[in-house]
């Protein structure tokens, strides 16, 4: 019993300091900028590669943002992750093979000067459908203002995939007055 009582006192502490944990971007005057990508795990894929899921030319909607809150590029002083997750598009995705994943955000045209954004070193074993990602505070401004930008999930796996998983990425990224 007193295992059962320390066990949730410290999962409800870590379930605190995580949602806790970028509330300076969440209180920041600004507004929110909302992208969802899907991609495919394939089945095989296995323990000792790292798998890279490159999501290109993404419409960063910039300008259209700055419309709608009435602001101009020069008022907007950074842009943050406010909170990302990986989840099963169908429901029926099983995360629980993932040991770690990291979210890069670059430009297409140089893809090796990239910004990481979220992350999740280690996932946990009980993800179900839904694997929530610990935002990076970096400010990714300079990669948003463009047109298009790319993203690059970086996956390690605990072990081999036994089916395909149709994936989606969702990023709630925070424009800072």
């Amino acid at each position: 019993m007193k295992n059962w009582i320390y066990a949730w006192v410290l999962g409800l502490l870590t379930f605190f300091f995580g949602v806790s944990c970028n509330k300076e971007a969440d209180q920041a005057p600004g507004f929110d900028m909302l992208f969802e990508r899907d991609f495919v795990i394939p089945a095989g894929i296995g323990v000792f590669d790292t798998h890279h899921f490159q999501l290109k030319n993404i419409p960063s909607n910039w300008e259209r943002y700055l419309q709608e809150v009435n602001k101009t590029e020069e008022e907007i002083s950074r842009v943050v992750n406010g909170s990302a997750s990986l989840g099963g598009v169908f429901g029926d995705a099983d995360l629980s093979v993932i040991d770690r994943i990291s979210v890069r955000v670059y430009d297409e045209s140089n893809p090796n000067d990239y910004v990481e954004i979220a992350y999740r070193e280690p996932a946990p074993f009980d993800t179900n459908n839904v694997l929530p990602l610990i935002p990076s505070l970096a400010d990714v401004k300079r990669f948003f203002k463009q047109p298009r930008f790319s993203v690059d999930v970086v996956i390690y796996l605990r072990q081999t995939t036994q089916e395909a998983s149709d994936v989606r990425l969702s990023l709630n990224m925070r424009a800072v007055f």
